[in-house]
């Protein structure tokens, strides 16, 4: 991988976090919990432990600016405030996992906090892309939009600035402002003063009289577009790192989701890596649906102390997030509305046994069986590998206990038994003494009944005696038999489990209801593994909350 992307820090300790290990996504992630859990502090150390002055495979400085002319590097000022009676040395230990464009490989650091002059400082140590000294920076290009980008306009310093590159792409910067603010601006103004800003305004008012939302996401923009004008001049850019804190500051639901939309985009055009902090319920339920279509884009992690010490809840979902930080439960309605999943077979049989085991089950109200739809086992298997969604995704394939191999796959479920249902049925009914009870039935059906059905294959594979085991007879008959000519044991299955006399007492539930009755545990263990298949597939194929899912539960409870 050609560019430098920040995988993991593991915060030994820093402040309230103690043994936090924060995972982030390849393009997006949100950052979010209530105040005191040191949310700002993931958002510095990861602007901590880079700068931009030199690419040290090539011994050449770097000397490329943002479109204010500011550098691609986060001042440490900007990002931390260090307490003189509890900031000490040896209190900040991060471990740094990233994938460096600039060697092409895995690398590993620390960020350490030790003494510099008369106050402590974080310091990068063991930068294995490092030879020589080891302290020092991963080299990466970082924008860290922090709160002082807030600070209201009436109170700082203010001048226009003509910035070349925003007046040569001043079209650019209006067209991604609206799009942010679904807006119509016309003109866009640079500004200077306390802090180097852009906006985009109409014709009938200017810079001086722009919204506190509509100066965040000039600077917002003004950020994505210094990126942009870095990948244009750099002829060896790995990418960059934008960090925002609290991203949702002054900007209205609707921008919120329109900022996530625009970022995602540039992330893949720009090759950019996005963390952010927010406390936004808008902003981060969006995030966290995208997180769960798109595991390796985005993540949502909340931070919370709920348990004790602050831990890592990743891509924990609006619901839960909203009922921690509101410090109450969630509401587990027995009439939350969930999908219905597909259910898809192999043929008619295996849709016999499994609505036999499901009669009555309170998971039939989240489950549509198709019986019309049948496929051969080899056929589901490769639509899942082909990434097929109905199939890999979204819908559940059940198939005859005998493939094992499928079961790895997350939307396949194994019948119970060791055999197809054709087979596992005959078995279980020539294995029945003729005095059984189960022979004892309205229709008269009874073992003469059944051996006379059956008669084929009883025959061709020389079942003899009070029982059988299918498996050994089949394999004894196609070890002795030329296989050019000999019956195929599955189309003799088939015929017999279509057999007219067969068939009318399959249909009236009670073959298979007595097979359940006597193999309960297997079917028991079955339905449980159903419904984690279930629960699976709607959280990962259909986005469903999890606190949803903890409903789903709550509803089956009268199983």
């Amino acid at each position: 991988m050609n560019k430098t992307q920040l995988q993991k820090i593991f915060i030994e300790n820093f402040r309230a976090l103690n043994g936090v290990e924060i995972e982030f996504a390849d393009h997006i992630t949100v950052i979010c919990g209530k105040n005191g859990t040191s949310k700002s502090s993931i958002l510095g150390i990861a602007a901590q432990i880079f700068s931009f002055e030199k690419d040290y495979v090539k011994n050449e400085q770097i000397s490329f600016q943002q479109i204010s002319g500011a550098g691609f590097k986060s001042q440490y000022r900007d990002h931390f405030r260090m307490s003189d009676a509890f900031d000490l040395p040896g209190s900040m230990k991060v471990d740094i996992e990233l994938n460096d464009g600039y060697t092409r490989r895995a690398a590993t650091g620390k960020l350490e906090l030790m003494r510099r002059g008369e106050s402590p400082r974080p310091v990068v140590r063991n930068n294995s892309t490092a030879t020589g000294n080891t302290s020092r920076n991963f080299t990466h290009p970082v924008i860290y939009l922090s709160l002082k980008r807030l600070f209201p306009i009436a109170d700082r310093e203010y001048n226009v600035i003509n910035f070349d590159y925003l007046r040569e792409h001043e079209q650019e910067f209006i067209d991604l402002t609206n799009e942010l603010l679904n807006r119509d601006s016309a003109r866009a103004t640079g500004t200077g003063g306390t802090i180097s800003s852009a906006v985009a305004h109409g014709d009938n008012y200017d810079q001086e009289s722009v919204s506190a939302g509509e100066d965040n996401a000039g600077q917002i923009v003004l950020a994505i577009m210094s990126f942009r004008k870095l990948k244009e001049e750099y002829s060896d850019y790995k990418g960059g790192l934008l960090l925002i804190d609290e991203a949702d500051a002054s900007l209205f639901p609707t921008a919120q989701i329109n900022l996530l939309k625009i970022l995602e985009r540039e992330c893949r055009d720009l090759d950019l890596q996005v963390v952010m902090t927010s406390h936004s319920p808008t902003l981060i339920e969006y995030a966290f649906e995208q997180s769960q279509k798109f595991r390796k884009r985005y993540k949502t992690i909340y931070l919370s102390n709920t348990y004790g010490t602050v831990q890592v809840m990743q891509d924990m979902s609006w619901m839960q997030i909203n009922a921690d930080i509101h410090t109450r439960t969630i509401a587990l309605s027995p009439d939350v509305s969930l999908p219905k999943i597909n259910i898809y077979f192999e043929d008619n049989e295996g849709f016999d046994l499994f609505k036999a085991i499901l009669f009555r089950q309170p998971i039939n109200k989240f489950i549509n069986p198709l019986k019309e739809i049948t496929l051969g086992c080899s056929n589901y298997i490769n639509l899942i590998q082909k990434r097929v969604a109905e199939f890999s995704q979204k819908s559940l394939i059940c198939l005859d206990a005998d493939v094992r191999d499928a079961q790895r796959y997350e939307t396949v479920i194994l019948l119970p038994g060791h055999l197809p249902p054709d087979q596992l049925i005959f078995e279980y009914l020539y294995n029945l003494p003729a005095d059984h009870s189960f022979w004892r039935n309205p229709q008269q059906f009874t073992r003469q009944v059944f051996t006379n059905a059956a008669s084929e294959l009883i025959s061709t594979l020389s079942i003899r005696g009070a029982s059988v085991n299918i498996e050994e007879r089949i394999t004894t008959y196609q070890a002795n038999q030329n296989q050019a000519a000999a019956k195929k044991p599955r189309e003799m299955f088939k015929r017999f489990y279509k057999e007219e006399t067969i068939r009318a007492f399959i249909e009236s539930k009670q073959p298979w209801n007595s097979w359940i009755s006597d193999n309960r545990e297997s079917c028991d263990q079955f339905l449980s593994s159903l419904l984690v298949k279930l629960r699976k597939v709607m959280k990962s194929g259909h986005s469903v909350d999890e606190a949803k899912l903890v409903s789903l539960r709550v509803q089956l409870r009268g199983r």
